[in-house]
């Protein structure tokens, strides 16, 4: 499988891999990809994060959250995922051509300040395919992602993306939505998380990071 070091992406996905990932989010909408994050890597941007300082954010009445102050560790992680070779991984898996660039955000939900992420669709020209990447610490509690077909109240796809360092890729369509089922206990979900598009390029996303507040799951 894929995965992100500090030296960039790793070996690419074996042939019968990448089919069985392709059936699986043509059916479902949505794959995970474990140990997307090396784990020395992962430790440590897990280390910066907890220096890091966090922000309320409301994004209308679709959710709240807490999330991270631009910092170095936000602009490592963009540096890390626009890389030619997760660019080909996500085409392969979703069929989708020409992706460019990846932009996102670090957040952080918390049962106890009742954080909530209702189903939206994340619908915009620049959102060809959504991914949130677990950065936690520990597992948590709640917080599992759901897919649904819009006119369905049975979700497609549920993960609990716990897998410290793991991924999830979703597909972004007029005909689907998705959510973050409430939090529970007292381990909080810290995610990265964002969309690929083939609007802009890597210089795009340096500018877009110091003051992009749209969301994503």
């Amino acid at each position: 499988m894929l995965q992100i070091t500090s030296r960039g992406a790793g070996a690419p996905t074996a042939p019968a891999s990448m089919a069985a990932l392709r059936d699986d989010f043509r059916v479902r909408r949505c794959v995970r990809i474990t140990t997307f994050i090396e784990p020395r890597l992962l430790s440590r941007i897990q280390a910066q994060i907890a220096e890091a300082s966090f922000v309320d954010r409301a994004h209308g009445t679709i959710s709240t959250e807490l999330c991270m102050r631009r910092n170095a560790c936000l602009g490592l992680l963009h540096f890390l995922v626009n890389d030619p070779a997760v660019f080909r991984l996500v085409e392969d898996v979703s069929g989708c051509r020409g992706v460019t660039f990846f932009v996102g955000r670090v957040y952080r939900l918390l049962a106890d300040r009742e954080h909530f992420d209702s189903w939206h669709a994340d619908l915009h020209p620049d959102h060809q395919v959504g991914m949130s990447v677990n950065l936690g610490t520990e597992s948590f509690e709640g917080g599992v992602f759901e897919i649904r077909r819009t006119d369905t109240a049975e979700p497609l796809a549920a993960i609990a993306n716990v897998g410290l360092g793991d991924a999830i890729l979703f597909s972004i369509a007029d005909d689907l939505e998705h959510r973050v089922t409430p939090m529970r206990g007292p381990v909080a979900k810290t995610a990265f998380a964002g969309w690929f598009g083939a609007t802009r390029d890597y210089r795009d996303v340096v500018r877009l990071t110091s003051h992009d507040r749209r969301r994503s799951s």
